[in-house]
């Protein structure tokens, strides 16, 4: 197919993607600036992909009735799921990135790989969605993800490693593949949707049970030669905190960083004097990364939205303390939470097989639409 057709084509799809109501050739012309001929190709190739439907004739004013086509959204679907040591969540998206289905499913150490297929089916299940028409599918894991989709290394789910993952899935659905680590689905997310949005370098930092960093540059998370980018853990002696033990993060005032955070903005004075001490510990390390990395912005997960003042105030202005030169990139708290990562995967399927998921090449992955139903309260 050539360019120009391809163009076309992707120019049509979106401008009846972005909206509910069908629209005329008419209209399409003018938002395109094609030809009405043209449109006319471009759309009997859609009604032939199945990307688009032509709606009941109406007539506005004298005239012979109007066609119109509406984008078929819902003829085709993508899941993502985020398995990890505390369960797995999984969401079904349709062609627009609408969410659909959800569902969360508790840990089972036992079911191995098979989770991930359970997940898709039960939010299939628990939604009334026919997975026959399921095209791709992306997953988050936590780890060491190699290019072939095994899973390398993992401390929360050492019984997959090792395992081939994304075959194991595909044959299981049926259906392609796309795997990659947590934390750096979470910053794509993050970039593309979220608090990152608008930046091409963020850099991403979830503080949780552990502390963790992602690096997305030129808007692609930053891999690197052997996917280690960000894997600080992985440097022998290195410890976050003085108390850090086997790189789990302990808390003294509160059991979870998010009861820290939540505590401090409450006024706790042992709360914000242990976040503070923590700002302080972790601030060379993050410095380095910015200095590495010179990101446009730092997205920051560890509590609550409605607290994040709480830890990026003194966490902002230990790092400030850490560096020569006044440039720095702002700290700006997660706009998706824990949502970011399942979030991330079901992106990540958009993006890594688009083509084949719409049938037509170059369309955008729907990141603003996957996004956008988000509550930005979530932790």
């Amino acid at each position: 197919m050539d360019a120009v057709r391809t163009a076309n084509q992707v120019a049509c799809l979106r401008v009846l993607a972005d909206t509910d109501s069908a629209q005329t050739v008419g209209v399409i012309s003018a938002e395109t600036g094609l030809s009405r001929p043209t449109v006319h190709a471009v759309l009997d190739d859609l009604l032939a992909a199945g990307l688009v439907e032509a709606t009941d004739p109406s007539t506005v004013g004298p005239g012979r009735p109007a066609r119109a086509f509406r984008f078929a959204r819902e003829a085709g679907l993508v899941a993502g799921v985020d398995l990890g040591p505390r369960g797995a969540r999984a969401i079904i998206c349709d062609l627009s990135g609408r969410r659909i289905g959800h569902t969360e499913l508790k840990p089972d150490r036992r079911a191995g790989v098979s989770v991930i297929q359970r997940a898709v089916q039960a939010a299939a299940d628990e939604n009334s969605i026919d997975l026959e028409r399921l095209r791709a599918v992306g997953v988050a894991l936590p780890g060491v993800i190699e290019t072939n989709g095994h899973l390398r290394a993992s401390l929360a789910l050492p019984e997959l490693v090792g395992l081939p993952i994304a075959d194991q899935v595909s044959q299981d659905l049926g259906r392609p593949v796309a795997i990659d680590n947590d934390i750096k689905l979470a910053a794509l997310a993050e970039q593309r949707g979220g608090a990152g949005r608008g930046y091409s370098d963020v850099v991403y930092l979830q503080i949780g049970r552990r502390l963790s960093v992602s690096i997305v540059l030129n808007g692609v998370i930053r891999q690197g030669r052997h996917r280690l980018a960000g894997e600080l853990g992985a440097q022998r002696g290195m410890r976050w905190t003085r108390n850090a033990q086997r790189g789990h993060l302990v808390w003294t005032s509160h059991p979870t960083s998010e009861a820290v955070v939540r505590a401090a903005a409450a006024g706790d004075p042992d709360a914000r004097a242990e976040i503070a001490d923590f700002c302080r510990q972790i601030a060379g390390r993050i410095a380095t990364v910015l200095l590495v990395v010179d990101p446009e912005v730092v997205v920051v997960r560890g509590g609550p939205a409605q607290d994040s003042d709480e830890l990026l105030r003194p966490l902002e202005a230990a790092v400030e303390r850490e560096l020569l030169f006044p440039e720095r990139p702002p700290f700006v708290a997660s706009a998706l939470g824990h949502e970011a990562v399942v979030l991330g995967a079901v992106g990540n399927a958009f993006d890594q097989f688009g083509s084949s998921i719409y049938g037509v090449h170059d369309y955008p992955s729907p990141w603003r639409q996957i996004t956008h139903d988000v509550e930005r309260t979530t932790q």
